[in-house]
């Protein structure tokens, strides 16, 4: 998850680690999700981390072996407010589907309240404006490292399911061939089960 004003955390140090030489250096790109997948699309973005099953991925886009992390996508929750409210609201990613989790909890009658990224979301959901957050759990827990907030004892806190993410790479990219041989000989030589330990 990154900020508008920093994008980094473990993810970033470790690609960089893994990518930059004296000669190529990263650059991290703050964007929404849906202009970040355009960049990628376009290979103006190299490469990205994410799951194999987000609709709104292009399809000029390969993935790299073995996946980046597991995530655990959750269901975050105000007790209080999700059994007061008759129809309790979920801030989200808009046009994610979150592994088909969206028409689940719309079908157990959640409306959800779509922001243009993470970060919005988070903070709609810590504010009390939404009773729920479907969200990554890591992501969140950085965040609310990053603005030094505890895990509030109210929220609840529900894991729908573990899903593998991945980096993945432009086919546009024009240093596809590069990020390829990089990532796989690492994961090669240190006999990764995922890039993240």
């Amino acid at each position: 998850m990154t900020d508008h004003e920093n994008c980094g955390g473990d993810a970033v140090a470790l690609t960089r680690s893994l990518l930059q030489t004296d000669t190529i250096k990263l650059t991290t790109v703050c964007a929404t999700p849906a202009r970040l997948y355009k960049m990628l699309q376009s290979g103006e973005v190299d490469l990205t981390i994410n799951i194999k099953h987000t609709q709104a991925l292009p399809d000029n886009v390969s993935f790299i072996a073995p996946p980046y992390v597991q995530l655990s996508l959750v269901l975050l929750t105000h007790g209080a407010a999700v059994a007061r409210e008759k129809h309790p609201t979920i801030a989200a990613i808009r046009g994610f589907d979150y592994h088909g989790q969206r028409q689940v909890l719309t079908d157990k009658g959640y409306n959800f309240i779509d922001l243009p990224d993470s970060i919005s979301a988070v903070e709609m959901f810590i504010k009390g404006r939404s009773s729920a957050l479907l969200t990554y759990e890591a992501p969140f827990n950085y965040y609310l490292q990053q603005h030094n907030l505890p895990f509030e004892k109210h929220y609840q806190c529900q894991v729908l399911e573990h899903i593998d993410a991945f980096y993945v790479v432009s086919e546009q990219s024009v240093h596809k061939a590069y990020i390829d041989k990089m990532l796989t000989q690492h994961a090669l030589d240190e006999q990764l089960s995922y890039f993240s330990r």
